[in-house]
């Protein structure tokens, strides 16, 4: 945990004082955050808000702290699709007019609109709603060259993700996270993690021994290795997207060697594909990209070739082969919409969709990480999850080098991994 972030549980007061001190820092205008008083108030409502349900279902919702007269936000709306419309009359803001409006402000499409109210008691206003539809979830996937169809201002967003957990960003920029009281220092991207591309580093080596540098004509060139990560993560951030804005819900499973003999107990396929060449489309694509972007980054004298030259790249060769990665990635999302898992190797091979994971292995309990590597965690009963979750843990319980992602038909996406010994999970917010 960060020096500067005292341990133990953290309430309204001392949760506004590090959400301020973590907004300076970051470099965001201080002047942009609501006064001492009403920032603790809308903490406290957002915290209250978070330990409600509205018919069974747990208030899961995005508030951003802005003025409806911002000239920000009416910027933004006269410039894109950026959709902000008022209520007639300012309402109250109270942790159970949240859970109302949860409903109809869909956390993936909309923000409820707050701001200070009248008084200069703390107390905080609901003035209306910003649509935003969910461009604003792939805005932070590095996608190559697609522009968002909208700006969201960079004032305070506060997240309602569930009992007791609450994310604040700036916009879309990540500040701050808090679940159960406990401030998480890390962001829960596993993409940003050491574990995850770890996996996945051998196949990240042959693809890079692939490259044909003879037709290259300058020996000092070279293709970095976290520029194979970040067009392969790109990729599955995309398909995670497709799935949690389908609203349907899928699971993907990656799996060291489908020869294992123990997937027989573990995994039945309701469809495998048979093993050829097209079944190794994400390497068929990766491999004329590289030596493309190689090409290229060579014309243009670059030493070391990153993900962010090749976003900057405007050739036609490259377009073609990316446009037929994103096509790759969509069928991808089709087959996690069956029933059932869709089933990968770690280099990408595709060897089946709706698969079953079977066995009476039964876990108890599994670790919700509190950083990256999970070196920190908190025990959480198995049960208190869906039966995908509950699917997945089993099977990485069971097959510890496999790993798991799973998208719940809300939205939220767990990538679930044995780590020291146990299965832990990291809810994905990118």
């Amino acid at each position: 945990m960060e020096a500067n972030i005292p341990h133990g549980s953290h309430y309204p007061a001392d949760l506004a004082g590090l959400l301020y001190n973590r907004w300076v820092a970051e470099g965001m205008d201080a002047s942009d955050l609501p006064s001492s008083s009403t920032l603790e108030s809308l903490v406290d409502i957002a915290y209250q808000a978070s330990l409600l349900r509205e018919e069974g279902a747990p208030v899961m919702v995005r508030m951003v702290y802005v003025s409806p007269q911002d000239s920000d936000l009416q910027s933004s709306h006269r410039q894109d699709g950026l959709h902000v419309i008022a209520f007639d009359r300012p309402q109250a803001c109270t942790p159970h007019q949240i859970r109302k409006i949860a409903a109809a402000a869909n956390y993936y499409r909309s923000l409820i609109g707050v701001c200070g109210g009248s008084q200069s008691d703390g107390s905080i206003s609901l003035w209306g709603m910003l649509v935003t539809g969910t461009d604003w979830i792939h805005q932070t996937e590095g996608a190559l060259r697609e522009e968002p169809s909208h700006t969201l201002p960079t004032r305070l967003v506060v997240h309602v993700l569930g009992p007791g957990n609450l994310l604040f960003t700036a916009g879309n920029a990540r500040v701050l996270e808090t679940i159960g009281g406990q401030v998480l220092t890390e962001g829960f991207d596993p993409f940003h993690s050491k574990w995850l591309p770890k996996h996945f580093e051998s196949v990240r080596s042959q693809l890079l021994g692939q490259m044909d540098l003879s037709m290259i004509g300058d020996a000092s060139v070279r293709l970095c290795d976290s520029f194979v990560r970040d067009v392969a993560q790109n990729l599955v951030r995309r398909v995670l997207r497709l799935v949690r804005t389908g609203g349907h819900g899928g699971m993907l499973i990656y799996l060291s060697d489908e020869q294992d003999e123990r997937l027989s107990t573990w995994l039945r396929l309701r469809m495998r594909f048979h093993q050829d060449h097209s079944t190794h489309r994400f390497q068929n694509l990766m491999r004329p990209l590289m030596q493309r972007a190689l090409e290229v980054g060579a014309q243009h004298g670059i030493a070391e070739v990153r993900w962010n030259d090749f976003q900057r790249m405007r050739d036609l060769s490259l377009n073609v082969l990316h446009d037929s990665l994103i096509e790759f990635s969509h069928f991808l999302a089709d087959l996690m919409s069956v029933d059932g898992s869709l089933v990968l190797n770690r280099d990408f091979r595709v060897i089946g969709f709706g698969g079953e994971i079977l066995g009476d292995s039964h876990v108890d309990t599994v670790e919700r990480a509190l950083d990256l590597e999970a070196e920190a965690s908190i025990s959480e009963p198995a049960d208190a999850s869906g039966t995908r979750h509950r699917s997945a843990y089993r099977l990485v319980s069971s097959v510890p080098d496999a790993i798991a992602v799973v998208v719940s038909q809300d939205g939220a996406v767990r990538f679930v991994a044995h780590r020291g010994g146990r299965v832990v999970y990291w809810p994905y917010l990118p």
